[in-house]
């Protein structure tokens, strides 16, 4: 829960304004976000992952135009999944080269806008690497790689097993990289992101442990890596507890990754997540066998309790 979210007296203020001034200004319901909160995940992220490595923002955690120059401002890149959120983060002041372009399902127009840009892709198929090098050869790219690997986290945010439509299989990537090379392009980058809301360093050291394999498996073969994106998913704590130990990655990576590799990291969630509040207006209350209290919000507002019994705080 965000800690800049407090009681003063009996009003619930955010960032030192009551929450009741805003509601009664800009009407309910309506979303309020903490910079002091996304200030300090940022810095905290600079200040362990960023003396290691470069960080890239998942737009799609939230794409508030607002946010997105905050977050920018302070030197990160953005992680994007589409043409419209490539667009978002060119707007809110993230310059091209900083910006990755993931996801299964590009476009050949999207794949034209992001080349056109200079905006580096992490392919996901074959297929995608051969319509890549249609478009253009000679290009520096990604391969998203699946590990195999169970983040143990709700299986609606997994995305590392092999049941995941996520990347190409760990024992495919070779001739994929292979296909990449011989179809024209420059694949440098082995890319992985196994999950949201991990809570734990061990799903972390068993996909680094079979992604370092394969980079030496290549390396042997010609096809020289210089860049591990490891992606995101760390885990925030909703309730009282901590957010997970960014530290400690930092220290495993530090350990195990190769001396001159570049590591990059898409933090999401983890920037944006605790400084959200949704202040809504009670209209009615109904008792009967249970007691409801109807809010002005929906699930349209919130979904993810619904979605995945996932817990928010309620303050009055």
């Amino acid at each position: 829960m965000n800690s800049d979210l407090l009681y003063q007296g009996s009003d619930l203020m955010l960032d030192r304004l009551p929450l009741a001034t805003i509601a009664r200004e800009y009407g309910t319901p309506v979303y309020v976000y903490s910079a002091s909160s996304i200030r300090g995940q940022v810095t905290r992220l600079m200040q362990s992952l960023g003396t290691i490595g470069s960080l890239r923002y998942a737009v799609k955690a939230n794409a508030n135009p607002t946010l997105l120059a905050l977050i920018f401002n302070m030197g990160l890149g953005a992680d994007t999944v589409s043409r419209g959120e490539i667009q978002e983060a060119l707007d809110a002041g993230c310059p091209a080269d900083r910006i990755v372009f993931s996801g299964v399902g590009k476009t050949q127009e999207e794949l034209t806008f992001a080349l056109d840009h200079g905006i580096f892709i992490n392919a996901e198929s074959e297929e995608e690497l051969a319509t890549i090098a249609r478009l253009r050869t000679g290009v520096h790219v990604g391969i998203r790689i699946n590990p195999g690997i169970d983040a143990h986290t709700h299986r609606y945010v997994t995305t590392g097993t092999e049941e995941s439509k996520f990347g190409i299989p760990v024992d495919a990537a070779p001739d994929a990289f292979r296909l990449a090379m011989d179809a024209g392009l420059v694949p440098d980058t082995i890319s992985c992101h196994i999950g949201s809301q991990i809570t734990s360093l061990e799903p972390y050291r068993k996909s680094l442990a079979r992604l370092l394999e394969l980079r030496d498996s290549l390396m042997g073969n010609g096809i020289s890596v210089s860049t591990l994106d490891v992606g995101g998913g760390f885990a925030i704590n909703y309730g009282e507890g901590a957010d997970f130990a960014v530290e400690d990655l930092q220290a495993l990576l530090r350990r195990d990754v190769p001396q001159g590799m570049k590591l990059w990291f898409e933090p999401g969630r983890y920037i944006v997540g605790h400084a959200g509040t949704l202040v809504t207006r009670v209209l009615y209350r109904k008792r009967y066998t249970r007691t409801f209290v109807v809010v002005d919000a929906g699930m349209n507002d919130l979904i993810r309790p619904a979605l995945y019994q996932s817990h928010h705080a309620i303050l009055p």
